[in-house]
């Protein structure tokens, strides 16, 4: 597969991550938004992309995902440690950023490792930050 189509395809799945992400109303009272069926589809999303990652050569990731993770991690945590909060709420937030933590991590395994393969093969194979 080339790489217009490695990235092709990773970007239809990091769309479908950033339109789940917006259907969550972030706005709701006391996270309760935790509770909420389309926050939990957004953060089991990315198991797709850490999927897409091991199973494909793909070496590049999206800044704009880097960014979106790096906002739910804040946004997670801080749920997590709000003592406002039931514990409950604060359970599922401590679940999700576990989650979201996993998911990126595998996919920063995968890139390395596809990386490596790459380089292994004399085809270059630097991870590249992609700007969009």
């Amino acid at each position: 597969m080339t790489d217009f189509n490695l990235g092709l395809k990773r970007r239809k799945i990091e769309d479908g991550i950033v339109a789940r992400y917006h259907k969550v109303n972030f706005k709701k009272r006391d996270e309760a938004w935790l509770e909420d069926q389309l926050f939990w589809d957004y953060v089991f999303s990315w198991y797709e992309l850490a999927h897409y990652y091991e199973n494909s050569l793909d070496t590049g990731i999206g800044a704009h995902m880097l960014e979106l993770y790096a906002e739910c991690v804040t946004r997670f945590r801080t749920a997590a440690a709000n003592p406002k909060l039931r514990e409950r709420r604060r359970d599922k937030a401590a679940d999700a950023l576990y989650q979201i933590n996993y998911y990126v991590n595998q996919m920063m395994i995968a890139i390395d490792r596809n990386s490596r393969a790459l380089d292994d093969n004399g085809n270059g194979g630097t991870p590249v930050l992609d700007p969009i």
